[in-house]
């Protein structure tokens, strides 16, 4: 258990913790970019979905940086702790915080008396964070290159403005229709891609 700790202590110290800065900056950033008090249940979704699913990306992609470094790579290698455990451990701890920063940023529009759901909204937009997150590191796991691997689900989350309704159920925006079926697809291929990415990786 103490090997656990470990790891995820080194993880969150040498490649995770900037991540999390920026990401708690754009939480505490979005009150001076957009108003957050008194919405209705369309505007905290719209709020949710345009703004805070990208927290996804920041949190998630970088999964595999450290591996990036040979001499890291041939480290973690020689510990007895396989490689898969390890990416396994990465992407909950991120996962962790992601789930952190989003509920504070629902309490504070709940705080700013929105009124919403709390849970639905929580699932919706975790189920959007997920989606291009695991999207992303799929793509790094394969090519490993961090610049593309994030800019594949930033394609993706641009291409919903234009093209949302034509996506089906891999519409980002549907929550802001009141609709949550889709978020249930996007929440099932994300955690997909992430285990296909983790078991490739290994492979690989």
């Amino acid at each position: 258990m103490e090997s656990y700790f470990q790891i995820l202590k080194v993880n969150l110290k040498f490649n995770l913790i900037p991540h999390v800065l920026i990401a708690f900056l754009l939480v505490l950033a979005a009150p001076f970019i957009m108003g957050l008090e008194n919405l209705n249940p369309i505007q905290v979704a719209q709020t949710l979905e345009v703004y805070t699913s990208l927290l996804g990306i920041i949190l998630m992609v970088p999964l595999f940086t450290p591996d990036q470094d040979r001499n890291i790579r041939d480290l973690i290698k020689s510990k007895k702790e396989p490689m898969i455990k390890i990416h396994l451990m990465r992407i909950v701890e991120a996962l962790f915080f992601l789930s952190i920063i989003v509920r504070l940023f629902l309490l504070n529009l709940k705080y700013g008396q929105s009124e919403f759901p709390f849970g639905k909204y929580f699932y919706g937009t975790m189920a959007n964070c997920i989606f291009l997150g695991g999207l992303g590191v799929i793509i790094f796991s394969i090519i490993d290159h961090l610049a593309v691997s994030y800019m594949v689900p930033i394609l993706y989350y641009i291409l919903n403005y234009g093209s949302g309704e034509k996506l089906g159920m891999f519409n980002m925006f549907s929550m802001m229709r009141g609709s949550f079926i889709e978020k249930n697809y996007l929440f099932s291929v994300g955690v997909l891609f992430i285990l296909a990415a983790i078991v490739y990786r290994h492979k690989k």
